[in-house]
């Protein structure tokens, strides 16, 4: 196993989700691990979130869903977005919860239930701003034909937030009303037991009013606000921590060229480490000569471009740093911390990005607390 780990603290991924599944009761929790659990490793994240009483799972693609329940997670899984109709029939078999959005997936959907003599489950989806996916708003009694057929078992029914993490609730609160108004509308004409749902993570932590029957948390579960200058308050704690350790130290003279096209000159004899993290491992190109990491509780800014497998920073004259030492990419270390937030910030992106470019090629340490059930 190389330098390079990102540290997974399940016990920080059980608090977020213990301080959402408090703060919203009786809603139901939806787990959204779509993305690898945005980053941080969606089996290992989806068992985690399930012993803490996760009632669903979110995810975004079928061969997501597939890989969940080939690990043996049998919980129901709701795949989000549209669908194309030749990847419906994976999901029956499987027995995710399709998302039904536009009236072309119907058809092909009752064939494949009749092939296979099984129900679709399924949740429909409206649009009620977003512009994405979804029955348009005013379609509403496009139920009664889904509703008619046999074949399908209707879990949900819900929509999208496009706009909850602004200051502004306006427009967030118009979708709400709206999502209020088909709720009335569909209970006054069906009877069946159905799940409604809208709130993604800002509305979860703003605005209780679109809670309705479960709650959709996303990059809240793994501890980081929907925008980096989303007022938090909520105790949420980050739950991946993004490590390397020093490859090299080597002194350069004053006025001395550091990396790629030569972007950082040594302002005096200093000596620089050589970190064996870049790009490639989900340290950004774009935090040349800006992006800070911890070595030995202390801040250090990178040197030069960061390259793919690689970056710089400048110690000073007289570091103690060696080989060996722990770098902190993003995350705490002695009193220090390196947030996600911070890092979002610098790169003019939001949270989620951060914890999701962490690459493939990063080993995940999921770190389990004595007596806390292990992924």
């Amino acid at each position: 196993m190389g330098p390079t780990k990102a540290y997974i603290n399940h016990s920080h991924l059980a608090h977020n989700f213990k301080l959402i599944k408090k703060a919203v009761h009786p809603a139901r929790v939806m787990a959204v691990v779509k993305a690898e659990a945005y980053g941080h490793g969606s089996i290992e994240a989806a068992r985690t979130l399930l012993h803490e009483g996760a009632a669903w799972l979110g995810v975004a693609f079928a061969e997501e869903g597939i890989k969940l329940r080939q690990a043996g997670i049998k919980a129901p899984i709701l795949v989000f977005g549209a669908q194309l109709p030749e990847l419906l029939e994976e999901q029956v078999r499987h027995n995710l919860d399709i998302t039904l959005s536009y009236k072309a997936q119907i058809k092909p959907l009752i064939q494949i239930c009749r092939k296979l003599n099984k129900k679709a489950r399924l949740h429909i989806k409206f649009d009620t701003g977003m512009g994405r996916v979804g029955f348009p708003a005013d379609q509403w009694q496009i139920t009664e034909e889904i509703f008619a057929e046999k074949c399908f078992e209707i879990n949900g029914i819900y929509s999208h937030l496009s706009s909850a993490d602004e200051d502004d609730p306006g427009y967030t609160l118009m979708q709400v009303a709206e999502f209020k108004r088909l709720q009335s509308l569909i209970k006054a004409g069906h009877k069946k037991p159905l799940i409604f749902h809208l709130a993604n993570s800002a509305a979860i932590m703003r605005l209780p009013e679109a809670w309705f029957d479960m709650v959709r948390p996303g990059v809240m579960l793994y501890g980081n606000p929907p925008g980096p200058d989303f007022p938090l308050t909520w105790d949420l704690k980050e739950v991946m921590r993004f490590t390397s350790q020093v490859a090299a130290v080597k002194e350069l003279e004053a006025g001395s060229p550091v990396s790629y096209s030569r972007r950082y000159h040594t302002k005096e004899k200093t000596k620089i480490a050589v970190i064996p993290a870049g790009y490639a491992d989900g340290y950004n190109r774009l935090l040349t000569n800006r992006g800070q990491v911890l070595i030995g509780g202390k801040r250090y800014t990178v040197a030069g471009t960061v390259c793919m497998d690689q970056f710089m920073v400048d110690l000073g004259p007289h570091s103690s740093v060696k080989p060996g030492d722990e770098v902190v990419l993003f995350g705490e270390q002695g009193a220090e911390h390196v947030s996600i937030v911070e890092v979002s910030r610098q790169l003019n992106t939001i949270p989620y990005e951060v914890t999701c470019n962490v690459s493939a090629r990063v080993p995940r340490i999921h770190q389990f607390q004595p007596g806390q059930k292990s992924g």
